[in-house]
């Protein structure tokens, strides 16, 4: 199969600089239409308008790009990327201003281009198709389409022309690691101009599809019911219990990082007993290889699960074990000790990272995203508010309640101040990874506004003893803290990213001073960092565009830790009532700005002083309505109750999966068994070119749809009591999933518990 020959070698790899003569490429068969304009010009995305002046002659995915590939019978390139990613950004600088590319793609592709945070439904989509042939998903996603959209190959970073071989015969034989991005064009367009190789890619399409619909088909091999139990109040849960709860805590536990923190991820084809340590020793070495280079996210459902194992009641400690419990509860507190310690926060100027590339949480990917620190911001507040409120045995040692405190207050206030708060009460999308290192440096460079050298660390600081003190805290070395093996092309030299090696009591002991002596000076020192970073570099830059989904998380936290303030002797109730004033003007501009009152209909993006074609998808209304909920229970203010059943009559009607009614049967448009699909059915204009429906319950780098809306739900019961029918049936959707793997589910097993024991939860 063409897409197995290939997928061996298009795994990221590291950059190359050389390009490619435009003299290797083979004369095309392909007899091309009058040319098409590039229409980057035309989109809301800031990710798509940075490419409004490139000689690629770029598509909108919409009817017009599909229709132009199968008129022109031309295979489509779909790369969907975004504005933060150092990746995304370092495919636009070295291959798409290569003229021997530009050129292959205007000429025999008809290229496409997609913001991933404007269509999360493609996203899923050729995501999901990337994992399916075992490989690495990440971004840019590069995937090459038929002209009726099913995908014949892909891959995610392709290094710059001249990387490797560009020939199309070599593409493969020459470039076992990782083929150059021209090299895959010309590879693509010779097999697209064979007939038989081209009979083999529409093979390849439509068994890739078949993958895909089993891959992705979550959420609608549950129970169906006819007779509409739901609507009639009579819906109960299945199978799953507290037993199942169980299972997935066990699971956790036996893949939690004993020495760092976070989860061990196996890669596929790993030993089932690899983790009792029952294996091969080549085996062992090939797995913790994968383990060491397998970027390691928050993952914070995971976590808020683990947090409220030792919190629940009796009832759930006697089924899990209450030793598991304990332990389930401390690989919480460490995976957020190792967050604060780590590399992947901004110990500056604020705020996370976007994810760890090395298992130690020393190496972060630094673009800052709106989503990661909305959600982690609700992590720290399970932890220390679960913990305040819960049995005092339970809580931790007054140090780690205080680290949870200040982190709570430090994500509140990076989300509450420029440039994420924008001028019109929106909250921003994210920032860039990549950026000047000073004002008259031209070069662009991944990191290069939060990573210090020795000598710039101590001419900040001026004082000789300060430095040594900070330096010591924040691991800073005279020739770098990157490892090499973690710096194959060479990035980092001599550079530091800032981490916490050294404790305040560790500072005192070694310095022979007080601990408030070493306090002061850490923070002195941070203070000066700050104020030269700010004054001599370039901050990364904004992506401006405000998402209905992001703000809902944002609004959410933002409201619970206004509310802890003001009640709960969190920092002061003048912060307090910042962060709700935040939350409360960010969700006034979604509804002015996202919300038609006239037809009911959220939209998911606004930009520019507009907003964006895209309506809304399940995920903006489910996020939203929890951030609606959580701003109208911190303020008691019933306009915002009243707007969250207004949102949720939306969702239910444009994405729930009732019951199939009046003989009607399955499809993979409709399964009629409970739950919410991502997307709306054929009869909006952005779903007629969406290959798959899905439905999302599995909790990965951001809470699921159908778990925040299950929740919602439920929450909502109290004042609408035919909600609660529609919850249960919601997870009884996902049920045989959930009883193979409910490890995968934590969001949708709290509320499991919750409904068989009538307890408080926040799923997500």
């Amino acid at each position: 199969m063409m897409s197995a020959q290939l997928q061996a070698s298009a795994s990221p790899s590291g950059a190359g600089s050389a390009s490619a003569s435009a003299s290797t490429q083979p004369q095309s068969t392909t007899t091309a239409t009058s040319p098409a304009e590039n229409l980057a010009g035309k989109s809301r995305s800031p990710y798509i308008l940075s490419q409004k002046d490139s000689s690629i002659r770029w598509q909108l995915f919409d009817a017009d790009a599909v229709q132009r590939a199968k008129d022109e019978d031309k295979l489509i390139l779909l790369h969907v990327g975004y504005s933060a990613s150092h990746f995304c950004n370092l495919t636009i600088q070295e291959s798409f201003t290569n003229s021997a590319v530009i050129n292959t793609l205007n000429t025999h592709f008809v290229p496409i281009i997609v913001d991933r945070e404007e269509r999360p439904d493609l996203d899923t989509i050729y995501t999901s198709y990337i994992h399916s042939l075992n490989s690495a998903a990440g971004y840019p996603l590069n995937v090459f389409l038929t002209p009726d959209l099913q995908p014949v190959f892909g891959g995610t970073y392709f290094p710059a022309p001249g990387t490797h071989s560009s020939s199309a015969e070599t593409a493969v034989e020459d470039a076992p690691d990782a083929p150059d991005f021209l090299a895959v064009l010309l590879r693509m367009r010779s097999a697209w101009d064979d007939k038989s190789e081209r009979a083999q890619l529409y093979s390849d399409g439509s068994s890739s599809l078949e993958v895909l619909r089993k891959f992705m088909s979550e959420g609608t091999l549950g129970p169906t019911d006819p007779r509409g139990a739901a609507q009639s109040g009579n819906v109960e849960l299945g199978e799953l219990d507290l037993d199942h709860v169980e299972e997935a805590y066990e699971h956790m536990s036996r893949t939690f990082d004993h020495t760092y923190g976070g989860f061990l991820h196996m890669p596929n084809g790993a030993p089932p007993s690899f983790l009792s340590g029952r294996v091969d020793v080549a085996q062992l070495e090939e797995t913790f290889e994968y383990i060491k280079k397998t970027p390691r996210f928050t993952t914070p459902s995971k976590l808020s699960f683990l947090l409220k194992a030792n919190l629940f009641p009796e009832t759930v400690k006697d089924v899990v074990g209450s030793d598991l419990c304990h332990k389930s509860t401390d690989f919480g507190i460490q995976t957020l000790l190792a967050i604060i310690s780590g590399g992947i926060r901004d110990h500056v100027g604020g705020g996370i990272h976007h994810y760890s590339k090395t298992r130690d949480w020393s190496l972060p990917s630094f673009e800052k995203i709106l989503t990661d620190n909305a959600l982690l911001l609700g992590v720290f507040l399970d932890a220390w508010t679960g913990f305040k409120n819960g049995p005092v045995a339970a809580m931790p040692e007054k140090a780690v309640m205080d680290e949870f405190g200040d982190m709570i207050l430090e994500l509140a206030d990076y989300l509450t101040t420029a440039p994420i708060l924008q001028e019109n009460g929106g909250l921003a999308t994210s920032e860039a990874a990549d950026s000047r290192n000073k004002r008259n440096d031209q070069t662009m460079r991944n990191g290069a506004y939060y990573l210090w050298t020795r000598k710039e660390f101590d001419a900040v600081l001026g004082d000789e003893r300060q430095s040594a003190v900070a330096a010591a805290h924040w691991n800073v070395k005279e020739h770098g803290n990157v490892d090499s093996s973690d710096d194959p092309h060479d990035e980092y030299l001599n550079q530091n990213v800032l981490r916490v090696v050294k404790s305040l009591d560790d500072l005192a002991a070694q310095f022979s001073i007080a601990r408030d002596e070493a306090a002061r000076l850490v923070n002195s020192a941070r203070t000066k960092l700050r104020a030269h970073r700010e004054k001599e570099r370039i901050r990364p830059s904004l992506d401006a565009k405000v998402v209905a989904s992001y703000n809902g998380m944002a609004i959410a936290s933002l409201s619970r830790a206004g509310k802890a303030c003001q009640t709960m002797n969190l920092g002061t109730p003048e912060k307090g009532a910042r962060y709700l004033q935040v939350a409360k003007d960010a969700a006034a501009f979604v509804r002015k700005a996202l919300w038609d009152d006239s037809t009911k209909t959220l939209y998911r993006m606004y930009h520019a002083g507009a907003r964006a074609e895209t309506k809304a998808f399940a995920e903006d209304y489910a996020f939203l309505i929890q951030g609606v909920l959580e701003l109208s229970q911190a303020t008691s203010e019933t306009l915002w109750l009243v707007w969250a059943r207004e949102l949720q009559e939306a969702q239910l009607a444009r994405f729930y999966d009732y019951p199939l009614q009046g003989g009607a049967t399955a499809s993979d448009r409709r399964a009629g068994c409970g739950g919410f699909y991502s997307t709306v059915e054929d009869t909006d204009a952005a779903s007629q070119h969406i290959l798959l429906r899905v439905k999302d319950a599995m909790d990965t780098t951001q809470p699921s749809t159908n778990a925040v809306s299950t929740s919602n739900l439920v929450r909502l019961a109290s004042v609408s009591p035919e909600y609660l029918a529609l919850a249960k049936e919601t997870i009884n959707a996902f049920e045989p999933e959930m009883l193979q793997y409910p490890y995968l589910f934590p969001g949708l097993l709290s509320l499991v518990i919750h409904l068989r024991l009538g307890t408080s939860d926040r799923s997500s």
